[in-house]
């Protein structure tokens, strides 16, 4: 098993605005829910609660022939399984497919995960 880091850059938004704390529980859900994924080693995460402007990066471990996607589906997994729904984090074919799971949310209160940058690269090793 490889180690590997991914960076991620996002703008979380949704149609209408935020109310108290509401981008922050998500946020950390979605953390919550990332933390928790199979291979996945650590990760460093900072949120402008302002903006929505989010930092991730992500160490974790996989046999996959594709790293940097499986990091990718961990990520749109946990956002979707939060009630959210992202954009630019898989191919525009997969992304068309893929729901947000919570549906109690009306179209306006989903939360947007929309990449801005992402950044790949093999854990140099440290042993």
């Amino acid at each position: 098993m490889m180690p590997y880091q991914i960076a991620f850059e996002f703008d979380i938004t949704r149609r209408i605005g935020w109310s108290d704390e509401e981008l922050g529980d998500h946020i950390d859900d979605v953390f919550d829910r990332l933390r928790q994924a199979d291979g996945v080693r650590s990760m460093d995460a900072e949120a402008d609660l302002d903006s929505g402007r989010t930092h991730i990066v992500l160490r974790y471990m996989t046999f996959a022939d594709d790293p940097e996607r499986h990091a990718r589906v961990l990520l749109g997994v946990a956002v979707r399984s939060c009630g959210g729904e992202h954009r630019g984090l898989l191919p525009f074919s997969e992304e068309a497919r893929v729901k947000p799971e919570r549906n109690q949310w009306s179209g306006l209160r989903v939360p947007s995960w929309n990449v801005r940058q992402v950044t790949f690269s093999i854990e140099p090793d440290t042993g």
